[in-house]
């Protein structure tokens, strides 16, 4: 076996995200694909805390969120294509969204991001 290194994006590459959620932690990942092979570009988790254990399905609009605050750079300079089994796409642009997911809706709304299974 060989390390994963670390791949550096290319200017306007579409770039895809990989989120996981568990039951005190999230995580994402930001990869590449070269040859159709894809290479990781930037990792990140975050160990949930107090109220934010209870969110229920807006944990994986959470993961997105956080991922999208610490990768920033990369968020505003490539199309994003969010990987998941998940409805993410239905859950931030409800209309019902409550007033976390709205406020979280018109954050990620400055991102050029693509949802697909």
């Amino acid at each position: 076996m060989h390390t994963p290194l670390l791949a550096k994006p290319l200017l306007d590459e579409t770039l895809y995200l990989y989120l996981a959620v568990a039951e005190n932690a999230l995580s994402a990942v930001l990869v590449k694909e070269e040859l159709k092979v894809q290479k990781p570009i930037y990792d990140v988790s975050k160990i949930l805390h107090g109220a934010e254990m209870n969110y229920l399905i807006e944990k994986f609009s959470f993961a997105l969120v956080m991922a999208s605050r610490k990768l920033r750079p990369y968020f505003q300079a490539h199309k994003i294509e969010v990987l998941t089994n998940q409805p993410l796409k239905n859950i931030i642009h409800s209309p019902k969204a409550s007033g976390r997911l709205l406020k979280w809706s018109i954050e990620l709304g400055a991102f050029d991001i693509k949802f697909n299974p």
